[in-house]
C-alpha cells in the first residue's frame, strides 16, 4: 500500500497579510475573521446610528431647540467617530491608528469611511467573498432575464391560442 502525500500549502498559497500605507504610516494587516468581525460590527453601529437619526427626526423637529439639536448631533457624531477609531485600531493592530488617520487627513470622516471601504473590499477579494457575491448577482440576473423571457413566451403562446379560438 502506498501513501498519498498532498501538500495543500503549495496548492492553496494562502497569503492574507498585506502592508497598508494610510495616513503616512505603514501598517501590517492580516485580513482574517477577526478583522471581518471588527468591520462588520462597525457596519452595524453605523446603520444603527442612521436608524436612530431617522427615529429621532420627529422629536428633533418638534421638541428640541436649535442648541439642543446642535448638541445632540455633535454627541452622535463623536460617538460614531469613536466607534470608527476603535474599529480601525482593531483592524490595523495599533492603538490610536484611527485617530491618527483622521488627523492626517485634516479631521475628515470621509477619509475614515473610504479607508474602511477599501479594507473591506480587499478582504473580500482575498477570501473569495467577492467572487461568491458576484456569482450570486450574475445568477440572479440570469434567473431574472430567463424568467422574463419565459413569461413573455408563455404570454405569446396564450395569445396565439386565444386568437385561434375566434
Amino acid at each position: 500500500m502506498s501513501a498519498i502525500n498532498m501538500d495543500l500549502d503549495k496548492q492553496f498559497k494562502f497569503n492574507f497579510k498585506r502592508s497598508v500605507i494610510i495616513g503616512g504610516k505603514t501598517y501590517h494587516v492580516t485580513f482574517n475573521d477577526e478583522m471581518d468581525r471588527a468591520l462588520r460590527n462597525l457596519q452595524l453601529e453605523i446603520s444603527d446610528f442612521y436608524k436612530k437619526q431617522q427615529d429621532a427626526s420627529k422629536k428633533f423637529e418638534d421638541e428640541m431647540t436649535i442648541d439642543q439639536r446642535k448638541d445632540y448631533l455633535e454627541k452622535q457624531q463623536m460617538a460614531l467617530l469613536n466607534n470608527v477609531f476603535e474599529a480601525l485600531d482593531d483592524v490595523l493592530g495599533i492603538k490610536g491608528a484611527g485617530k491618527s488617520i483622521y488627523d492626517y487627513y485634516d479631521q475628515q470622516s470621509y477619509a475614515l469611511f473610504k479607508t474602511i471601504k477599501v479594507l473591506r473590499e480587499t478582504k473580500e477579494k482575498l477570501d473569495g467573498t467577492n467572487e461568491a457575491r458576484q456569482r450570486e448577482k450574475h445568477e440572479a440576473r440570469t434567473a431574472q432575464y430567463t424568467g422574463k423571457k419565459k413569461r413573455v413566451s408563455e404570454h405569446a403562446i396564450a395569445n396565439k391560442k386565444r386568437g385561434s379560438q375566434k
